[in-house]
């Protein structure tokens, strides 16, 4: 399955006029002002999760924000590989709707699997075994492909291809 992705930065869609096009179905949001240090954008999930089913890249390490992130509309939210351990193990135990965001530290991956997740989002590493898997980057036949809205990609991977 192909998923489009937005970015969110500064409160605003940069991909907003793209966006218009497209009904509904899954998005991708990634919130850069969350990954950047600021606080999680609660009304633009609820504006978008009436429309879309929202899977929020924000990388999140807080078990509060991540149940905060759920409760304010999103279906799945990523986590970051650097998130603690029992952190982490509190997450799976209240929610099974995280996707962990892995970029080097694959023993993490490993942990996030022993403990019940099932969804990583990589675009370094590909997981075997019942991983349901995300990426923009790697050529994988049973991936979920992120790819960025109408051409406009907010900074990301430009060699992704742009939905029609």
């Amino acid at each position: 399955m192909i998923i489009p992705s937005v970015t969110l930065r500064k409160r605003k869609i940069v991909e907003a006029e793209a966006l218009e096009g497209y009904e509904s179905g899954p998005l991708w949001l990634v919130d850069e002002d969350y990954k950047s240090g600021r606080e999680l954008n609660f009304k633009r999930y609820d504006d978008l999760s009436g429309l879309y089913e929202l899977y929020l890249d924000a990388e999140i390490t807080q078990v509060d924000d991540i149940a905060d992130a759920i409760t304010g509309g999103s279906t799945m939210v990523t986590v970051s590989e650097n998130i603690e351990k029992e952190k982490l193990k509190r997450a799976l135990f209240y929610t099974d709707s995280l996707i962990l965001y892995v970029r080097n530290r694959s023993e993490i991956a490993d942990f996030f699997i022993e403990n019940g997740g099932s969804r990583i989002y990589s675009d370094t590493q590909l997981f075997d075994g019942n991983v349901i898997e995300f990426t923009s980057r790697l050529a994988c036949g049973k991936c979920n492909i992120v790819v960025p809205i109408g051409g406009l990609d907010g900074r990301r991977d430009k060699e992704a291809p742009s939905l029609p």
